[in-house]
């Protein structure tokens, strides 16, 4: 008796046991059946409904040396993904640009490819920082993507604007160590530009904030790289010829037709900085700013 209560039992257990995967089974066919229904869509965004627009800043940037970079543009499906490549025409808008192709920004590809069976791509966007006029104000490429014969429209999630400049807010830190040291001039985008470049640096801590190797390493290049630049640059001539003698890639060159000097970085010659004295016979030199004057204190 006990022997065929226990074959029921088995018995009553597999019957469950098969129930179960069936039901399981038949789950997973609904959930592999079920897809976007609708028109699929190529949208500027990651993984959310909207895409901040971009805005960028060369300054933010000392390590391209090229005077040029690549900012790149995030586009998803909206919908469902393809076993095979397909097309995405990205078009600029021209009442909302003020961006010139060749002197702001390289000419767009006239399709990019969504790869089979992805669901995002990268659109690059090579933009050119030769125009002094990025000191002084941004410029704003703004694109959008056109509909085509495998993507629908959907205009409010196909815009975006790309806006980009020489141009940067002061930094907290940077008053922290205009306080403390009397090399680091009033902050302005060339007065930024000129310690980025030369520290390598775009970030320096202050002693009440961030970790011991920041702090020590921000120091380092506070006291070690910066000034001693500062003082040959404020020096004249001469002194600064040393500190180039000393630092292989930078250059000075004079000016043909006036007493003003070139100051740049050789991997960068698109990026100059005018040296000089501040007047006719002054003893004070320097680097004149955006707005024509010498960074001072």
């Amino acid at each position: 008796m006990a022997v065929y209560q226990n074959k029921r039992f088995v018995m009553k257990k597999i019957i469950i046991t098969s129930i179960a995967l069936v039901l399981l089974l038949g789950a997973c066919q609904k959930a592999d059946e079920m897809r976007y229904v609708g028109v699929t869509n190529a949208v500027f965004g990651t993984t959310t409904d909207t895409l901040d627009p971009i805005v960028y800043s060369f300054l933010e940037h000392p390590e391209v040396l090229s005077g040029k970079d690549t900012i790149y543009v995030p586009v998803r499906i909206q919908g469902n993904r393809a076993n095979y490549d397909r097309k995405i025409n990205i078009s600029i808008v021209a009442s909302n640009t003020t961006a010139k192709e060749g002197d702001h920004y390289l000419p767009l590809e006239k399709q990019y490819v969504m790869p089979a069976d992805s669901g995002k791509i990268r659109i690059p966007v090579i933009v050119i920082n030769t125009d002094a006029n990025l000191s002084i104000a941004p410029v704003v490429l703004a694109l959008k993507i056109e509909p085509t014969s495998d993507f629908g429209a959907n205009p409010k999630m196909q815009y975006t604007t790309v806006t980009f400049s020489n141009m940067i807010k002061e930094p907290d830190w940077w008053s922290y160590w205009y306080d403390s040291q009397s090399t680091v001039p009033k902050f302005s985008s060339t007065s930024y530009s000129l310690l980025t470049m030369i520290t390598g640096r775009t970030f320096f801590a202050m002693a009440s904030a961030g970790n011991s190797s920041d702090w020590y390493i921000s120091i380092y290049s506070m006291l070690y790289v910066w000034t001693p630049f500062f003082n040959a640059m404020s020096s004249g001539v001469t002194e600064m010829n040393t500190w180039i003698g000393n630092h292989k890639g930078w250059v000075l060159t004079k000016h043909a037709n006036d007493n003003y000097y070139d100051f740049y970085n050789e991997s960068y010659p698109s990026k100059k900085f005018q040296y000089g004295a501040a007047s006719a016979g002054s003893t004070v030199y320097g680097i004149f700013d955006e707005n024509g004057k010498i960074m001072s204190r």
